[in-house]
């Protein structure tokens, strides 16, 4: 029989479950005890808990190093409010004077649709992101956060400011022509009865002064040595082409389908590089307004939210050649999903807390890209090229811009 005691900070212990074979470190996971609050001994004698597996009558005392108590996270205070027959659960972590309560509310798939749409209201009326008079575009890929948007639109019309809206389409690459995909993003349109336009590869060769077809370029990114570029130039393409389309329909807002756990995502490696981002849920930049409808509706509750309201809207494939983000773009998401589990409602308190860093911030600072002719921010301890944004500096280099682009 393997023995495995936790020992608190507040004079507490706890035999944790342990089988042999185990790795000593998935125990403390399988418990919610991070590595790094404690340290390990077997028969006297410390252990690293990445390095050792539990043996058969093996004792082993794990002793946390700081005083806290770490049972505010492993065993919280919760209230719930239950439900019969539910199908998602909502919690929110509150900090009532330095006291933590998780509160969790059961919802029916009534209840549940009712809480999104309200929500998505909310962050319209009280966020800002939607005003009286707008003339906005809107992405739309045809996955399922941009078409989301638009049924969450349609089955709350009346609850918002009319808006004049164009949805607009890039095609150019295999992923974003997928048939299925592409007549998603056309049926999304009809419950609105959108203006819908489609952007082709010719125009973003057009906009980027391209020597070769733009899905050439990119087999050349994805197949070489800088793949990690491969989404940051399929996020600046799409971003500069809505804005010329924008410009097109004499439009002041460009709408992103971005949930909140993309944004939390972007936080999470904004704090760890440094980049300037700008504001969420709205952020302005030269004569453009962008803004993020959906911030505070997750990537799994929108998920939800189709298969229940629209399941035929709701089909997705596995992600594709140019859809496929680096190593750091996936740690940054499976950090921000951790941190929703750790500490439920994170984002509004990020949100609400980013808010106010951006008052404190150095005044913004934009140049032109004489190249695309998009707005990009310049970064402070960075030696920003002139004229030149990121993407269109990297094509730059690689020596994929037509000769008289530069």
């Amino acid at each position: 029989m393997s023995t495995v005691v936790f020992r608190n900070k507040t004079g507490g212990s706890e035999t944790l479950y342990a089988a042999p074979g185990q790795n000593l470190l998935d125990v403390l996971r399988l418990h919610g005890i991070p590595a790094n609050a404690v340290l390990a001994y077997r028969n006297g004698a410390v252990i690293p808990e990445s390095a050792v597996v539990v043996e058969p009558d093996d004792v082993i005392e794990v002793r946390q190093v700081r005083h806290y108590d770490l049972d505010v996270l492993r065993k919280p205070k919760e209230h719930v409010y239950a439900a019969p027959d539910p199908v998602y659960s909502k919690s929110v972590l509150f900090d009532h004077g330095g006291t933590l309560e998780r509160r969790t509310e059961q919802l029916t798939a009534e209840t549940f649709v009712q809480y999104v749409e309200e929500t998505f209201v909310q962050s319209i009326t009280s966020g800002g992101t939607m005003r009286a008079g707008d003339r906005a575009v809107i992405g739309l890929s045809g996955g399922r956060d941009s078409v989301a948007y638009l049924k969450l639109l349609e089955r709350t019309r009346g609850r918002w400011p009319e808006i004049d809206m164009t949805a607009v389409t890039i095609t150019g690459l295999p992923d974003w022509d997928e048939p299925a995909t592409f007549q998603i993003a056309l049926d999304s349109c009809a419950g609105l009865g959108l203006e819908h336009t489609i952007v082709t590869a010719d125009d973003v060769a057009d906009v980027f002064k391209l020597r070769e077809p733009f899905v050439d370029v990119m087999n050349k990114v994805v197949a070489g040595e800088h793949r990690n570029m491969n989404m940051v130039i399929g996020h600046q393409v799409l971003r500069r082409m809505l804005e010329r389309e924008a410009g097109r329909a004499g439009a002041s807002v460009v709408a992103f389908g971005f949930n909140a756990d993309d944004l939390v995502a972007s936080m999470v490696t904004w704090f760890t590089t440094g980049y300037r981002m700008g504001g969420i849920p709205v952020r302005e930049l030269g004569d453009l307004r962008y803004v993020f409808p959906l911030y505070r509706i997750t990537k799994k509750e929108l998920t939800l939210y189709l298969e229940l309201v629209a399941p035929e809207l709701s089909r997705q494939g596995a992600p594709g050649r140019f859809t496929t983000g680096s190593d750091e773009r996936s740690m940054a998401y499976a950090m921000a999903d951790h941190l929703y589990d750790l500490w439920p409602g994170i984002d509004y308190y990020l949100f609400n807390a980013f808010e106010n860093v951006q008052r404190s911030l150095l005044p913004v600072v934009d140049d032109l890209c004489r190249v695309c002719g998009g707005r990009y921010l310049l970064m402070e301890g960075v030696p920003n090229p002139a004229g030149l944004c990121d993407v269109c500096g990297f094509l730059h280099r690689q020596e994929a811009l037509r000769a008289d682009a530069v």
